[in-house]
């Protein structure tokens, strides 16, 4: 499915195709690639060669035009986040967008620009701007991960806790997933904004005014990226505390229940010992018939009882 973007909408669709600054091509067919690879007079690349990692195949140069690949993380829909590979084609002074994923930062984007036909006014202006509505989205997609993590804390570092720290596991592995993918992302645009600050001034608007502008603009945008990746990686290292913070609890809280178990054995061991003396069946036995040693024992078993748990407390063991 394409999708035309352009600075001056036109009713007549041929006009609005060629003056289309942003084409987006969402989930493309075959005939569309094929459509668009005869526009541009350039190979795009194909969904498995959009998934490749190594930094040659993401980004590189071929016939006057620019291709750049990143990964972009996005929730559509689910509870947890997603990723996937969006390819930037900046050619002819147009952008190119090529993805089988559906972040909600290009539905964004497009709303923006029918507001604001001004940032759509060509390719570069275009990729600029949906550049930074994209590491917008990623930073709120960090403070919503962020967000969780905070509840996670008060939940873990509470005495009156609901829930069970197991499932508290649970939720910061899915949170420390959801973090790399944000951070792959990040990597992605940085050496994305990196690679574009390189191109020929003739894909980034000819003059040299313009140029200077295209890279002012890009370093800022680059500058964001950098923040952001130093605060996801703050916020990784928050959730690998967290993580080593429950399991410590739960190992504390093992701890406490044997240490239970343990003084329960140690209190019950000497009574259990008086018990099975008087359990032997021998005739004669010292205070057998006694009529009041029955409660003699009691009482004996009960001072030994107190006695323990007293001497526990004072070595404060319970």
């Amino acid at each position: 499915m394409l999708s035309l973007h352009a600075a001056g909408q036109t009713s007549d669709p041929r006009a609005r195709d060629s003056d289309a600054a942003w084409i987006d091509m969402f989930q493309p067919t075959r005939d569309e690639e094929l459509a668009m690879e005869a526009r541009l007079g350039v190979l795009l690349p194909t969904r498995e060669d959009m998934a490749e990692i190594e930094t040659s195949s993401r980004l590189y140069l071929e016939n006057g035009a620019a291709f750049m690949t990143a990964q972009v993380a996005f929730f559509g829909g689910q509870e947890h986040l997603q990723s996937g590979p969006v390819t930037f084609v900046l050619a002819a002074q147009k952008l190119v967008t090529i993805r089988y994923i559906d972040p909600a930062s290009f539905a964004i984007f497009a709303g923006h620009i029918d507001k604001q036909p001004v940032l759509c006014l060509d390719g570069p202006t275009a990729f600029l701007n949906l550049l930074d509505v994209i590491i917008d989205r990623t930073a709120d997609l960090i403070e919503r991960t962020q967000g969780g993590i905070d509840e996670l804390s008060r939940s873990i570092f509470t005495r009156n806790r609901k829930g069970r720290l197991e499932d508290v596991l649970i939720l910061l592995g899915n949170a420390q997933n959801d973090i790399v993918k944000i951070r792959d992302s990040l990597v992605g645009f940085a050496r994305l904004t990196a690679f574009a600050a390189g191109l020929d001034p003739a894909l980034t608007r000819g003059t040299h005014t313009q140029t200077k502008e295209f890279h002012d603009r890009l370093h800022t945008l680059s500058q964001d990226v950098a923040s952001l990746s130093d605060h996801a990686t703050y916020v990784s290292g928050n959730i690998a505390f967290l993580l080593d913070a429950a399991l410590g609890l739960i190992n504390v809280e093992q701890n406490s229940v044997m240490k239970l178990i343990s003084v329960n054995s140690v209190v019950f061991l000497p009574l259990t010992l008086i018990a099975s003396i008087y359990g032997m069946n021998f005739d004669h036995m010292p205070f057998l018939h006694d009529p009041d040693a029955f409660w003699a024992s009691m009482a004996i078993m009960a001072v030994i009882a107190v006695a323990l748990v007293w001497w526990f407390r004072m070595k404060r063991w319970v």
